[in-house]
């Protein structure tokens, strides 16, 4: 304050000293904000990076197993395709085996029908020359020996027809006997080689839909990987951005700092008296001398 007279003046020395305080904690403040930001720029880069190479590692390991699952689709459909030859195979098999055991069956009942007429013959045959062999004997008794000799030739002739007729007709039997035996074998191979085919054809329309199932998990693994890929690239970049921008605002907080001026604390200022800060008084006039 100075005086001039008996009236008391602010100075204006005084009322900056006021406000510097205020200045100086707004100025702390900015500066710590601005500390703050810079702190957590790095934790931020830190982060993203993180994140980057995990979603960097996912997308690979997805990108990998649809490969592989590819590749099992693809063994999947080369099993089901030979599996559906041997089914083919084996259906084609079966179905010749059974129409040779129809036809070895038909044989059979031939040879059969054969065996009962050729038995036929024979007990025919046998009975006419056991008749003429009766006649022959009759004959000789009545003293007709050539007719009796011719008769008895003539017996013996049926006779072995009728032997040779009954060993055909045995040996038809065993061959029908033989042929039936071995049709149904033949049928029952055949039936066989018809339920192994159908079971090739159910697991080559079972390796087909699982083909098909990794086929489609493939696809979802190889889209995963692809969009967790794209992620990574994005999100370093980001990274990458946010390196720069820390870099950048690091650089320009240093230029700041070199190119603002030093100040000095109140404290740092040599104290001067009120008495300086004040303005000189006025001087007095001299008193008249009295007469």
């Amino acid at each position: 304050m100075v005086e001039s007279g008996t009236t008391l003046r602010p100075v204006a020395g005084d009322h900056q000293e006021d406000e510097m305080p205020a200045r100086k904690t707004k100025a702390k403040t900015a500066a710590d904000t601005g500390t703050k930001v810079r702190a957590e720029k790095p934790l931020a880069v830190d982060s993203t990076a993180a994140a980057t190479v995990s979603e960097a590692i996912a997308g690979a390991a997805d990108v990998t197993r649809g490969e592989d699952q590819a590749a099992a689709a693809a063994t999947y459909s080369a099993l089901s395709d030979a599996a559906a030859r041997r089914g083919a195979r084996g259906a084609a098999e079966g179905a010749a085996t059974l129409s040779m055991a129809n036809e070895v069956a038909a044989g059979g009942v031939v040879a059969a029908a054969l065996s009962t007429d050729e038995f036929r013959r024979g007990m025919e045959l046998a009975g006419i020359a056991g008749q003429v062999q009766a006649a022959a004997e009759l004959l000789q008794g009545v003293r007709q020996p050539t007719l009796s000799a011719f008769l008895g030739r003539t017996s013996q002739h049926l006779r072995a027809l009728s032997v040779e007729a009954l060993s055909r007709a045995t040996e038809g039997a065993i061959v029908a006997h033989g042929a039936e035996h071995l049709a149904g074998e033949l049928a029952a191979l055949g039936r066989t080689e018809m339920g192994e085919g159908r079971d090739e054809y159910a697991n080559s329309e079972a390796l087909g839909a699982a083909s098909a199932e990794m086929a489609a998990a493939a696809v979802r693994s190889a889209a995963a990987g692809a969009a967790e890929l794209a992620a990574a690239t994005a999100m370093g970049g980001m990274a990458e951005a946010l390196a720069n921008d820390g870099a950048d605002s690091a650089a320009s907080a240093r230029g700041a700092d070199e190119d603002r001026p030093v100040k000095t604390s109140p404290a740092s200022k040599p104290a001067t008296p009120a008495a300086s800060r004040r303005a000189p008084r006025k001087p007095s006039k001299p008193s008249k001398p009295k007469k």
